[in-house]
């Protein structure tokens, strides 16, 4: 947008001065010969040039047709190579050069190499992150469950104490009640002994009471 109003300007600008330019060529001397094809090119520089092939023969018979002489015609002709000319200079002094490409492709090389490394290193970095991140979830698993199950483990092993503890209880008191029947039996046994020498001997008291009576 920029090169086409900068164009247009120059244009404008040469196209404004184009009776001068051809007052001044018909006042000067008259050109006896007229190029059959001229080609009309910006001035030198690096990189291609821009160029316009014009035939400024028909040119001249046009402007001889329309009334101008042959000096006239020539100083137009003139004037307008002049203009293009000048317009043409003016585009390829806001053209980018070959160099420039070069200059231009290698700068976005480089930074398009330059995103695609540092986006490979954020990548590797945020993939070591995750690598980290999932191990620790896993370590963290790992010990909630070996902590869970060091607590049931504990919880299984305190049962079992208590399960011993309340069966020696058990046994003491079951131990203490055979104990206490056995007692019982040989008093028991004590008893009936002696009761029984006593009916004996209460028999033979009355026995002998009975016989001396």
């Amino acid at each position: 947008m920029a090169l086409r109003l900068a164009a247009a300007a120059g244009w404008r600008r040469s196209w404004d001065a184009l009776p001068q330019i051809v007052a001044r060529r018909t006042r000067g001397s008259a050109r006896t010969s007229v190029n059959t094809m001229t080609t009309l090119s910006g001035s030198d520089g690096q990189g291609p040039r821009a160029t316009l092939p014009f035939d400024s023969n028909r040119f001249v018979t046009q402007l001889q047709h329309q009334g101008f002489s042959a000096e006239q015609s020539e100083a137009v002709l003139d004037a307008l190579k002049s203009t293009m000319k000048e317009a043409l200079d003016v585009q390829d002094g806001m053209l980018a050069t070959k160099s420039e490409h070069v200059q231009l492709k290698s700068e976005l090389t480089d930074r398009v190499f330059n995103s695609t490394l540092k986006f490979d290193i954020a990548q590797r970095h945020m993939r070591d992150l995750l690598e980290r991140d999932f191990n620790n979830l896993k370590q963290d698993i790992r010990m909630i469950e070996k902590n869970d199950f060091d607590k049931v483990r504990n919880e299984i092993v305190d049962m079992e104490k208590r399960f011993l503890l309340q069966k020696q209880i058990t046994d003491r008191m079951v131990h203490k009640l055979h104990l206490a029947n056995e007692t019982m039996e040989t008093m028991i046994m004590k008893f009936s002994v002696a009761g029984g020498a006593t009916l004996v001997i209460l028999i033979a008291i009355v026995g002998t009471y009975f016989e001396k009576s």
